[in-house]
């Protein structure tokens, strides 16, 4: 059996003739504000311009996305005197059995991969006009994470693509350590632990409910 995950395709027809909508999506500016300046739109509905890619406008379908640009609208409504335009790094994860990915910006122009796919531990860098524009990780730590989200964002210049793959994620580490080489950049980790202990502490509930519930009717 083969899954496909194709994305979605948002429902905007409510708000046809009322805002502007763009490629798919409801357009809104970097404040998260629609054509009407009164309503915000957030989340994968919205068409945003991104900072990295020279403010394209892109819609993305994350939760990541979700929670940055609704943070966003809150911070332009209640403080918009402090709130500037986003500046989001296109993220996505993904966790399925013992496969744990991330990726960070764009996937277009040239692909060069690296690591030993045999293993589970592999990746990949995507090169536009001379430039890093994504990276791609499977199975890496929090700190390699970090490297190649950091080399993404300051869009490193790549000369050589066989070497880029001969280098693999030792080139991501040695450009992001160059530019930033007391701190690294914080990368959001999925909290894959709260989410295991809220399941386990809701299940438990549950079933300690069912058990007395249980009891009681015998009783009755």
């Amino acid at each position: 059996m083969v899954v496909v995950g194709i994305g979605i395709r948002a429902n905007t027809s409510l708000f046809e003739g009322q805002l502007n909508i763009e490629k798919g999506g409801i357009k809104v500016n970097g404040r998260m504000q629609t054509s009407n300046n009164s309503v915000y739109a957030v989340g994968d509905v919205a068409a945003f311009p991104v900072k990295l890619f020279g403010n394209d406008i892109r819609r993305l379908e994350h939760v990541d996305s979700a929670r940055k640009t609704a943070k966003h609208a809150v911070a332009a409504i209640m403080v918009p005197q402090k709130t500037g335009d986003l500046d989001y790094l296109p993220f996505f994860y993904s966790r399925v059995f013992t496969l744990s990915w991330q990726f960070y910006g764009d996937n277009v122009g040239e692909v060069a991969h690296y690591g030993d796919f045999s293993s589970g531990r592999f990746g990949a860098y995507w090169v536009d006009k001379g430039q890093m524009v994504g990276a791609f990780l499977e199975s890496g730590s929090r700190e390699e994470y970090e490297v190649i989200a950091e080399a993404v964002r300051l869009k490193v210049t790549v000369k050589d693509i066989i070497e880029l793959e001969r280098e693999g994620l030792e080139f991501a580490m040695r450009v992001s350590h160059q530019a930033m080489p007391e701190t690294g950049l914080i990368v959001e980790r999925p909290l894959y632990a709260w989410h295991a202990t809220a399941g386990v502490a809701v299940a438990m509930s549950i079933a300690a409910f069912a058990y007395w519930y249980g009891r009681r009717r015998r009783i009755w």
